[in-house]
């Protein structure tokens, strides 16, 4: 016979990898974040702001995603499941707007290796990132 104490834990348990499954599947499946998308980049996307971002990028993000974007760094293979983000291809699984890219940026994505950089880098530092990334797009 089963207790209400048991039941409730299987039914935690159940709750709890479900969640995992869906939480995986966000992070491995392409999508868009509304909220992130209505950001407007303050910073405008001049020969400055791209060196400063490329300088910035070096630093904080080519371990991972790699000096051209296609998230080969030398970190890369130690980064976890999923791998870091190639950022020159066309798909872009958060979302390809300026403020979905900061989103990412600043907060980082829960269960990957993508940390947030909010708390080390200043907001327009984040935006010069965004605006030198957009250099890795292929172009069209």
């Amino acid at each position: 016979m089963r207790t209400l104490g048991s039941i409730t834990l299987a039914i935690f348990i159940g709750f709890a990898v479900s969640m995992a499954a869906r939480q995986a599947a966000h992070e491995k499946e392409p999508h868009q974040h509304a909220d992130a998308a209505k950001l407007q980049n303050p910073v405008a996307a001049d020969a400055a702001s791209i060196e400063s971002g490329k300088k910035l990028y070096a630093e904080n993000c080519a371990d991972c995603h790699g000096e051209t974007g296609k998230g080969d760094g030398p970190a890369a293979p130690y980064a976890g499941d999923p791998p870091p983000s190639n950022l020159a291809d066309a798909e872009w699984k958060h979302g390809s707007t300026d403020g979905e890219i900061y989103t990412v940026i600043h907060d980082g994505v829960e269960g990957t290796g993508m940390k947030d950089f909010g708390k080390e880098l200043k907001p327009n530092d984040i935006w010069n990132i965004v605006n030198y990334v957009h250099t890795f797009a292929p172009k069209q």
